[in-house]
């Protein structure tokens, strides 16, 4: 018993509290736990010689014990069954437990993003249908803007190709949870929240998740969930961050969007960098024959705003 005590005196000091390194210290894949069980029992191989149990047997006491609860996932049909644990003896079995906690601990290292982020940023008032969390890529040569407005692709398998959403990596409730991989020069506006002592997320800005609307309208649950988060944080949008997000993105096609979203509002940043900005490509828009793109990439609109040369519901 005694050498029980040491293991799990250590193990609670280990997940007492999140940090850059570990984000989710209370939600964990069965692999990730796993292995951090096993750092537990290495750092103190001597207290508890090599009789101690197995990660997997430690796994199985800790449940017994009702340290540990299975949250219980749907994996998607022929994929490998996925086990989520929640490491908490005071939750209790069953207990809701928040969306974006599984994505992080789903991708420890990834971004939740597009449709997530907007829930997460209270900019919209409809159900999420998905979530998503994004493996960030090092960044790509700038391509054209038909390219560049394409979707960002997922792992090259033909269930991803064929699903705008990306790749489901489970499901609850018949919400998916998907997975995506994105160019990390597409997205600059990255930032850690504390949701809780043992729960932190690496998360879009609420810039940079407004950004990801006008491009991957899908993944953010569609033109009407876009207009709303727009329209929900045009007076508290920053719009030094926005503009530096846009600096950064280095896409013409992103800031005619941007324009005509916020003249479409009726907002406007005159004295800003944002301002500055967008007055620039308005500029040289006047003077330079551009073809005409949808205000949401990808999706079709009848009318027409011929300051930003861009198609609008």
């Amino acid at each position: 018993m005694e050498r029980w005590e040491i293991f799990l005196r250590a193990l609670a000091e280990r997940v007492a509290v999140a940090d850059e390194n570990n984000l989710t210290a209370r939600c964990w894949k069965l692999s990730t736990l796993s292995s951090e069980i096993k750092a537990v029992i290495k750092a103190n191989q001597k207290a508890l010689r090599a009789t101690f149990p197995t990660a997997r047997g430690v796994i199985d006491q800790l449940k017994r014990m009702g340290w540990i609860h299975p949250v219980a996932v749907q994996s998607p049909k022929d994929a490998v069954a996925l086990e989520f644990l929640l490491l908490d003896m005071e939750a209790g079995k069953g207990d809701p437990i928040n969306p974006l906690e599984l994505l992080q601990a789903f991708l420890p290292d990834g971004v939740i993003s597009y449709f997530s982020a907007i829930s997460y940023h209270e900019l919209t008032t409809q159900l999420v249908s998905h979530h998503h969390v994004a493996r960030i890529t090092p960044a790509k040569p700038q391509k054209n803007v038909e390219s560049a407005t394409a979707p960002e692709s997922g792992p090259k398998t033909e269930a991803a190709e064929r699903n705008p959403l990306g790749t489901e990596i489970f499901s609850i409730e018949g919400v998916g949870y998907y997975s995506n991989r994105r160019d990390a020069s597409l997205v600059p506006g990255i930032q850690t929240r504390v949701v809780a002592p043992r729960c932190w997320l690496r998360i879009t800005t609420l810039e940079q998740t407004l950004l990801d609307g006008l491009m991957q309208p899908t993944r953010c649950g569609g033109e009407a969930v876009v207009l709303e988060a727009w329209e929900t944080s045009v007076k508290q949008l920053d719009a030094e961050r926005m503009a530096d997000h846009l600096e950064k993105i280095q896409r013409e096609d992103l800031d005619r969007r941007v324009g005509a979203m916020l003249e479409m509002l009726g907002a406007n940043f005159p004295s800003s960098t944002l301002g500055r900005r967008l007055n620039t490509v308005k500029d040289r828009l006047m003077i330079q024959a551009v073809p005409e793109i949808p205000l949401l990439a990808g999706l079709e609109f009848s009318a027409s705003n011929q300051t930003w040369k861009i198609q609008t519901p």
